[in-house]
């Protein structure tokens, strides 16, 4: 049977166009007070494999100079020779059943994890623990200035203005005359500060900010507007006030963002003419 040639055929391809780009960079100062301690953070990663000839239970994390505290715990068990294992957390106060796979459990007022030790059993895996906790304002090096950046990631740009709203205004661009629109964009994002402490130890607390931001663009009202950190600089200092018990966070930011306009659009591409041939 005769195939007819596939000619006069298109391709339409949906993607993203860039309408418009523009850099826009913006000075955040922020400051935050504290009194008893710093919400801090740390995130503890080991690897662990027990053999069936040991007979202790295996630490995963044990408080050492804080109470009791809340994390999120990342646990992977590889290899197992049995059906299942026990969690115990705050030495036997609570014990949650493990079986090999991924297990991902947020807890609260913990100050140990281990796997508890059964005679003959083996185990192989891996497991990374967040702690979030207070960290006592006597723990803190005053002395050692933070070191601080901007957490990329966490960068989140919503248009907060209306679409129909826009103000306008008219550019000479090149000699063309274009039409620019009033966009406001509130940005999001936070800082990470280091501490260091007293046992020379550096632990991280998190500061946030917000800001809005007020760009023209040329863009249309089915344009999204979307941005990324393009550069930043940090400065922070921590100190205590004068005749008061309370310390303060001090921090200056600095960030360049790529702002642009973005719009789905339809390319159609012509196919050149085909013919089939004969089967082999």
């Amino acid at each position: 049977m005769d195939e007819s040639p596939l000619n006069h055929r298109h391709i339409a391809i949906s993607t993203p166009v860039v309408q418009d780009w523009i850099q826009k960079s913006l000075e955040i100062k922020l400051q935050e007070e504290f009194q008893e301690g710093v919400p801090a953070e740390d995130i503890i990663c080991s690897e662990f494999y027990v053999t069936q000839f040991q007979d202790d239970s295996y630490v995963l994390w044990k408080a050492t100079n804080i109470l009791r505290i809340n994390c999120t715990l990342n646990l992977t068990i590889d290899e197992l020779n049995t059906n299942k294992l026990l969690l115990d957390i705050n030495e036997g106060e609570r014990f949650i059943i493990l079986r090999k796979g991924t297990h991902i459990l947020t807890l609260s007022n913990v100050f140990s994890i281990s796997i508890q030790k059964q005679k003959g059993e083996m185990y192989k895996g891996n497991c990374s623990i967040q702690l979030n906790y207070l960290l006592p304002a006597s723990e803190i090096d005053f002395l050692h200035e933070p070191v601080c950046h901007v957490v990329k990631e966490e960068i989140k740009c919503t248009e907060v203005s209306s679409v129909k709203n826009r103000k306008s205004r008219e550019v000479q661009i090149d000699d063309k005359i274009i039409m620019l629109k009033n966009v406001h964009i509130l940005i999001e994002g936070c800082i990470e500060v280091k501490l260091k402490k007293q046992n020379g130890i550096f632990s991280s607390t998190y500061l946030y900010f917000d800001e809005v931001l007020s760009v023209w663009l040329c863009l249309s009202e089915n344009s999204k507007v979307e941005c990324e950190l393009a550069s930043s600089h940090c400065e922070c200092f921590v100190f205590k006030k004068q005749q008061k018990r309370n310390y303060s966070f001090f921090a200056i930011v600095s960030i360049c963002l790529n702002v642009m306009a973005i719009e789905d659009a339809v390319i159609c591409i012509n196919s050149k003419g085909l013919q089939s041939r004969d089967e082999i």
